[in-house]
């Protein structure tokens, strides 16, 4: 995962917290599920990414944020998980498996 990933999960709990979505416990129960998880932190430094997270952002039109997840599974030649509708087609695209495709 990029670095990233890890403030967009933040920011969504505290949204989903805010609008009454989920309770405190049940935001430290996510915590605690989360923190279980093996995630794998990507080590690229974010210099030696920018001209090609810029460059897909520019063909495909997504934000700087979804093309970074698009350049990590290009790197990586890994799958993308998304319900992102526009990154799952730049996905396609590119060559990249969504995660949940039918093959």
């Amino acid at each position: 995962m990029p670095a990233l990933w890890f403030t967009e999960v933040t920011n969504g709990v505290i949204v989903a917290e805010r609008q009454g979505a989920i309770t405190s416990r049940q935001l430290s129960t996510f915590r605690a599920d989360l923190a279980a998880l093996p995630i794998d932190m990507d080590l690229a430094s974010p210099e030696s990414v920018q001209a090609g997270i810029l460059a897909i952002a520019q063909r495909s039109g997504l934000t700087a944020y979804d093309a970074t997840y698009l350049e990590l599974a290009i790197r990586r030649n890994a799958p993308l998980a998304t319900f992102d509708r526009q990154l799952a087609e730049a996905a396609r695209a590119a060559g990249v498996a969504i995660f949940g495709d039918k093959a």
